[in-house]
């Protein structure tokens, strides 16, 4: 989402893998990064993941991200609410990774 912001920040909406310890989501989170700050020109790419998610969030930190804060109960469930944690990447961070060997080759 935002492809098009004049503030060149995008947000991964929702990325959901159903074979879950095999990379699939690692290589699918490596591929869309790469394509945000190198295709669409990305400053800052975000997303949230919801509190109770933790594979997904070690995911996260383990491929760079930073946490950035809670959105408290801001998703409705059937038995309550449940908070969304937000983290991002900047380009600046992006580019030290690149240089580090911890991204895809261009």
């Amino acid at each position: 989402i935002g492809c098009r912001s004049q503030h060149q920040s995008l947000e991964l909406k929702r990325m959901v893998v159903q074979t879950k310890g095999q990379g699939f989501g690692r290589g699918a989170l490596r591929v869309v990064r790469r394509i945000a700050f190198e295709d669409l020109g990305a400053h800052r790419f975000w997303l949230d993941v919801k509190s109770r998610n933790t594979r997904a969030q070690t995911l996260y930190r383990s491929e760079g991200f930073v946490l950035e804060g809670t959105l408290r109960e801001a998703v409705k469930l059937p038995d309550g609410f449940e908070s969304l944690i937000v983290m991002s990447m900047l380009r600046a961070e992006f580019d030290a990774r690149r240089a580090q060997g911890l991204e895809l080759p261009a």
